[in-house]
């Protein structure tokens, strides 16, 4: 069956697998994997969230693995008391129609490849 024959949906959910594995790909050649805002202990790419729905999720990152996840940072009483504090991060799976990944996708892909660019990894 040619891609013009094919069911959209169908089409839209090869698309999105086909997209995940190139961006586990580009994730897999980011050795060391950037730091997210300088916090040594985070290894994540924010991405640009797009236009839409999708709005209302926070902080979305693509991660070492090239998985693409929420990021909440919770703030915590350190072990010294409430005068310190720790941080506490949670990732939440994202579990997006393929119409929205695709978009995620593409902005981790964009991101994904400039950091490469910057390394003159390209």
């Amino acid at each position: 069956m040619s891609a013009q024959e094919q069911d959209p949906r169908t089409l839209l959910e090869e698309t999105a697998a086909w997209l995940h594995h190139v961006v586990a790909s580009l994730a897999a050649r980011l050795r060391p994997f950037p730091e997210f805002l300088n916090m040594a202990t985070i290894q994540a790419i924010e991405l640009e969230l797009p236009e839409g729905p999708a709005r209302e999720l926070g902080c979305v990152v693509v991660l070492p693995d090239g998985e693409i996840c929420e990021l909440e940072l919770k703030v915590i009483p350190g072990a010294s008391g409430p005068s310190e504090v720790d941080q506490v991060e949670e990732y939440r799976q994202l579990d997006l129609p393929p119409e929205q990944y695709i978009q995620y996708a593409a902005s981790a892909i964009g991101a994904l490849y400039e950091e490469l660019r910057r390394r003159g990894e390209t």
